[in-house]
């Protein structure tokens, strides 16, 4: 399975195309006032657009700071791009659990800093591994940052603290029992995803990551915050291998190619698997329109009840 997003991460947000010529019918959606106009929304649905308020800044301030010991330039930057409150476009409202109040809450819940100084310190350790080489199912693609072409860093594999957070609180506010990772890159997003399950008996992490040299160091950042959790070296279709067949998946992070066939493949594979009350999360749709188009036929299958848009980066599929 191909993953060609993590190592493209700069050139990815540079693509912000928006959702044009796509209409996904039967969605009422809105955004908040500060919707970046490179990215326009409007056209996903006819209907009028209501805006959020957009409110004091503060009360995002806590989750897009930098994790504590983490004071790169680029944590730093994430950090004030963020210190601007995240848009969210709601696209469908018609959970009996979930609403616009509730989803804003979690998404801005403080994070305590104990909790993130372990990732905060990866991080810290990863900047000093050398560049490594772009793995071949990234289809040839050459990353154009500093480290040279053809070459990935942990900086442009990972997510950012800002998103981390968001990420963190989502998977969190589910309570999973078993939360799946398609993509770990060098196992950040992994380490806020394994923070997630702390206090929840039994919980466990199941990542998979196509390239061999990603995984282990995968499998090293999140044995820091969990030792039980595992990340997998290979396809995510094949995670119904490592279950029971009684197992359900509460909560599930969709981060690898970005192009609509492999999105939907992996949205597939989940559809059994989901509890009745779970969620998923699809990361990176500003990387092309093929991923958005991806999301807007997740969206039409109508297997969710609540559906949202994050900072038009984040896809919210949220069940029960």
């Amino acid at each position: 399975m191909q993953r060609p997003s993590k190592s493209v991460r700069k050139c990815a947000r540079t693509h912000r195309n928006g959702w044009r010529n796509g209409r996904a019918s039967g969605y009422k959606m809105d955004m908040s006032s500060s919707e970046p106009k490179e990215f326009p929304m409007d056209d996903v649905t006819g209907d009028g657009i209501a805006r959020e308020q957009a409110p004091d800044t503060e009360a995002l301030a806590d989750a897009s700071q930098p994790e504590a010991g983490d004071p790169s330039p680029a944590a730093v930057a994430a950090a004030k791009a963020a210190s601007a409150r995240m848009t969210v476009a709601y696209l469908r409202e018609t959970s009996p659990t979930w609403d616009r109040t509730r989803f804003r809450k979690v998404m801005e819940r403080k994070i305590d800093p104990a909790v993130l100084q372990p990732i905060a310190h990866r991080r810290a350790v990863l900047r000093h591994f050398a560049p490594q080489p772009l793995h071949g199912s990234y289809g040839g693609q050459a990353h154009a940052g500093a480290s040279g072409p053809g070459l990935v860093t942990a900086d442009t594999l990972a997510i950012s603290p800002a998103y981390g957070a968001v990420l963190h609180n989502l998977a969190r506010e589910t309570k999973p029992r078993l939360i799946l990772e398609d993509g770990a890159g060098f196992g950040i997003s992994s380490m806020y995803l394994a923070t997630a399950l702390r206090g929840q008996e039994g919980g466990t992490l199941l990542s998979f990551e196509i390239s061999p040299d990603y995984a282990s160091t995968a499998q090293a950042s999140v044995a820091l915050i969990d030792p039980g959790s595992r990340v997998v070296q290979g396809d995510f279709a094949g995670f119904p291998r490592h279950l029971a067949g009684t197992a359900q998946v509460g909560f599930a992070f969709i981060d690898a190619m970005h192009e609509r066939d492999s999105l939907l493949r992996s949205f597939k594979t989940l559809m059994g698997w989901m509890a009745p009350k779970s969620m998923i999360v699809v990361d990176d749709l500003s990387y092309s329109e093929s991923a958005r188009e991806g999301f807007r036929a997740m969206m039409r299958m109508e297997y969710h009840d609540f559906v949202c848009i994050v900072n038009q980066r984040f896809g919210i599929l949220i069940k029960g």
